[in-house]
């Protein structure tokens, strides 16, 4: 991983997978070799098995330390996508490093810190000298302690300008809104805890809901990016949830969707939405994934943002934008690809292979979920839309 840019999306610091190999080394009972039960059990529990109400993942140490080779390096990649996308494409401005004032991080349900401490980091790298505060709200006091520790022991290789503080907080009490404080923040994070948070309630409800918290938690300029597992269930619920936002005056969607409005996907009734990126795995994943046999080289989630401004970047009402809702593939001399189009439709475009030069192949394959595209001289061929020739696209933001 040494190779991949320190601000970069896919990037997994090799201080961070050392870290945790030292916990788990220092262990009398669980090794590298035997992690991959815990891990097990930890993936069923996150997706197919949840458990009712607000249960304490770490408090096992197998758990814990699970969590951290397995887990902890996914979450820490997946939440950068969205956060580079709204930066790159979008226009949400960072503060300078001349600037007096921090950069306020709110990370709810942050566990052992794979949200909050991969924001701290990738801003520090984006803006070097800025000062980053992060705020970790949890139930765990296991997980909130190994957050704490690993902050300290790596703040002078990773985040030297950033201070940690943490909140431990019953989850299931909503009336609060994530935050017992009165501090407003720039970013506001929820990893994979919003389905745990709001289990019970209906859309509607926590649509109102996060509304409300994000009126009062975030800065005028401030985002709430919400992340959540990618499964049929939740990703369709996040899509509803990003509808019902962004009807709301007093607030501004900023993604996935380039219309910000309500979702094409769920409109057709046959897919739903979610995000599937490619990254390079730490090899202490890749060794306990042997046993587990899972597919750990994409990274899966769904997801959206919301802030209290409009985003600085608008896309036209055409089929010419689009970001990218499937792989890229190839079908009989032809480049095929959905795109959810900045008019709230989605549509297949085609770009036939023939004329193609080796390096405009690569580009095409190396094309992904969330690209986003602006072509020119569309013609309708069919029920597809068809880009004459690779100099078309004129524009292509895919997160570094």
């Amino acid at each position: 991983m040494n190779e991949v840019l320190t601000d970069c999306a896919r990037y997994y610091p090799p201080e961070m997978e050392r870290w945790w190999l030292d916990r788990v080394e220092e262990s009398d009972v669980h090794t590298l070799e035997n992690l991959h039960r815990n891990a097990t059990v930890l993936s069923d529990h996150f997706t197919v098995k949840r458990d009712k109400g607000f249960p304490d993942y770490f408090k096992k140490p197998g758990h814990l330390l699970a969590y951290g080779v397995y887990f902890h390096p996914q979450s820490w990649v997946r939440v950068r996508f969205p956060l580079l996308e709204v930066i790159g494409a979008r226009g949400w401005e960072l503060p300078s490093a001349e600037s007096k004032k921090a950069f306020r991080v709110l990370d709810v349900g942050a566990g052992p810190g794979s949200v909050g401490l991969s924001v701290v980091q990738l801003m520090e790298a984006l803006r070097p000298g800025l000062r980053v505060e992060l705020t970790a709200v949890d139930q765990s006091p296991h997980a909130l302690d190994v957050l704490r520790r690993c902050h300290g022991e790596l703040r002078s290789q990773l985040w030297p300008g950033s201070v940690v503080r943490t909140q431990t907080k019953n989850m299931r009490f909503r009336s609060s809104l994530f935050y017992g404080g009165k501090e407003r923040f720039d970013l506001v994070v929820l990893g994979f805890s919003l389905n745990e948070f709001c289990q019970g309630m209906e859309d509607e409800e926590v649509a109102e809901f996060l509304a409300e918290a994000a009126e009062r938690l975030l800065k005028r300029r401030g985002m709430l990016i919400i992340l959540e597992p990618a499964l049929q269930e939740t990703s369709t619920t996040m899509s509803r949830l990003g509808e019902l936002l962004s009807e709301n005056e007093r607030l501004h969607y900023w993604g996935p969707y380039l219309h910000g409005g309500s979702c094409p996907l769920l409109a057709q009734g046959k897919y739903w939405n979610h995000e599937v990126r490619s990254w390079v795995p730490p090899n202490s994943l890749e060794y306990v994934n042997r046993r587990m046999q899972r597919r750990i080289h994409e990274v899966k989630y769904s997801y959206f943002c919301i802030s209290r401004i409009a985003p600085e970047r608008k896309f036209a009402e055409s089929p010419e934008v689009f970001r990218l809702v499937s792989p890229v593939s190839r079908m009989k001399g032809l480049f095929l690809m959905s795109g959810a189009a900045g008019d709230g439709q989605v549509y297949t475009y085609e770009l036939q292979f023939r004329g193609l030069s080796s390096e405009q192949k690569r580009t095409m394959r190396k094309m992904e979920r969330g690209d986003i595209l602006k072509v020119q001289n569309l013609e309708r061929a069919g029920e597809h839309w068809r880009i004459h020739e690779f100099a078309d696209i004129v524009e292509h933001f895919q997160v570094p």
